[in-house]
């Protein structure tokens, strides 16, 4: 058979679903497409730093495997010979996890999660595991393990976390595809800073294994080039597991057909203003869809102060108690500010953590209670553009505070106190070329409402959003001098 030659920027160009379309009619090579994700992402690595470890070979050979189905007809599902990257906090069969630590052995792990493990199921080929920050506790690209993950759209820049390198190689262009967790803003936080599609399904839709200190509040999700490939990649992942007791999770509600939606259009969100670029590329943004019609746009508010108190208690419990053993026997080798949140854990009581989780009911039913009213909620993603790659605040930032990452991400964390459904999309960009994303909220279980507001939204937007990846980093701006890269095979 003669498959068709796709050059580098077609490959870059194309959803995952256009590259899948292409393997089941024949004119794209799975082996191919993982020979060339594997090297956009080597070309794009002494740049960016997003992966851990590349799995060339087994990739190549799982491909070789996915292209002989493919020839004799049998497709496994509509993501068949797609090339993927999972984060390296999620198993996949075969190989290491090392979680961002230097605590971490190379142990292969004997079994896939749930997500990694369905998809690969329905033919999606792993090239390799992407960077996080330690055990995924903050929302910078920071590793003592891997160093920095930097941002595809300006390496001096910050890729966001903890899904770090997810983000910052589907924004770089070498995969169409990568999972990500998201505990309070680390899906949406990166896809927002690298220009890429971002989806937190609803709490548990898609299962969590094995589980998290903080398990309440984390969600499995995708990074993805368009919104359709984030619903196919939920279509084929989600449902229940019984290893995540919180993942019984009922069939996804469905609007009726030809149900006019309104939307709340939230202009500063708990009160936060965004910085002046990001308010004036969102306006634009929200104005497109007003003339598109998209749905009924109202002015809305979230008047309610930002949970800052309540999810700090639940994250610096979870995290500092959680791994407490670990800190005490190997904090030398371990991120100080994750080391530093067993000392503010102990000062917690268990009627302080009971408190919070009032309280984190008392602000759930108040958002809750805007859906009565509204479909969806409207709102940046995020309250500025990415800062410097290898700070843990921007410039004049709360880097004393307990969890100084959450001080920059008011937009996010909210909604993992809630469990909602969001998803973040580019809206266009800042005046330094940064990405700008536009966060849609809806009410739980409706995840297929805020998936159609959001095609909707990308449709309307494609001409402030003219690029579905960043240039090739040998094109990028502002690139800081990087030591030889090392090889990066499992």
């Amino acid at each position: 058979m003669t498959y068709r030659d796709l050059g580098a920027g077609e490959y870059r160009a194309a959803t995952a679903l256009d590259l899948a379309r292409g393997v089941a009619d024949g004119s794209l090579s799975p082996v191919a497409l993982a020979e060339l994700a594997l090297e956009l992402a080597a070309e794009a690595e002494p740049s960016i730093n997003a992966y851990v470890f590349f799995r060339r070979e087994a990739a190549l050979r799982e491909a070789a495997e996915l292209e002989a189905e493919a020839r004799a007809g049998r497709l496994r599902s509509e993501l068949h010979g797609v090339p993927i990257a999972v984060k390296d906090n999620m198993y996949l069969a075969g190989e290491a996890t090392f979680k961002g630590s230097r605590t971490s052995d190379a142990t292969p792990a004997a079994v896939s999660a749930p997500m990694v493990g369905r998809l690969v199921r329905a033919g999606a080929v792993v090239i390799g595991k992407t960077t996080t920050p330690e055990f995924g506790w903050k929302g910078t690209g920071i590793s003592p393990r891997t160093g920095v993950t930097r941002n595809p759209w300006n390496p001096a820049r910050n890729s966001g976390g903890s899904s770090a390198g997810s983000g910052a190689t589907v924004g770089a262009g070498a995969v169409p595809v990568a999972l990500g967790s998201d505990a309070g803003g680390s899906i949406r936080i990166p896809a927002s800073f690298c220009g890429v599609v971002g989806l937190k399904p609803t709490l548990s839709a898609i299962p969590v294994w094995p589980g998290t200190v903080n398990e309440s509040l984390s969600h499995a999700g995708p990074l993805t080039r368009s919104v359709a490939d984030a619903r196919a990649v939920l279509r084929l992942t989600r449902g229940a597991d019984p290893r995540d007791p919180q993942s019984a999770y009922p069939a996804p509600l469905r609007d009726d057909q030809g149900k006019r939606l309104r939307a709340g259009v939230i202009t500063n969100p708990f009160g936060i203003r965004p910085v002046d670029d990001v308010g004036r590329v969102v306006a634009t943004a929200i104005g497109e869809l007003r003339a598109a019609g998209t749905c009924d746009l109202v002015d809305a508010e979230l008047a309610m102060p930002v949970p800052r108190e309540v999810f700090e208690a639940l994250w610096v419990t979870g995290r500092g108690l959680g791994f407490a053993d670990l800190i005490r026997a190997q904090g030398d080798i371990m991120d100080p500010g994750l080391v530093r949140l067993l000392g503010l854990a102990e000062r917690y009581s268990l009627a302080d953590y009971y408190a919070a989780i009032d309280a984190r009911r008392a602000f759930s039913a108040a958002v809750f209670a805007l859906f009565e009213r509204l479909d969806l909620l409207v709102m940046p993603t995020m309250p500025r553009t990415a800062f410097a790659a290898d700070a843990e605040v921007p410039a004049g930032g709360e880097a004393d505070a307990k969890l100084p990452w959450i001080t920059w991400t008011p937009y996010t964390y909210p909604f993992n106190i809630t469990g909602q459904p969001a998803i973040t999309i580019p809206c266009g960009f800042d005046s330094a070329s940064l990405p700008v994303g536009l966060q849609v909220v809806g009410p739980w279980g409706h995840d297929e409402r805020v998936l159609d507001f959001a095609e909707r939204c990308e449709r309307a937007l494609a001409g402030l959003v003219t690029a579905r990846t960043a240039p090739p980093t040998s094109a990028s701006p502002a690139q800081p001098a990087q030591p030889a890269p090392t090889a990066k095979e499992s």
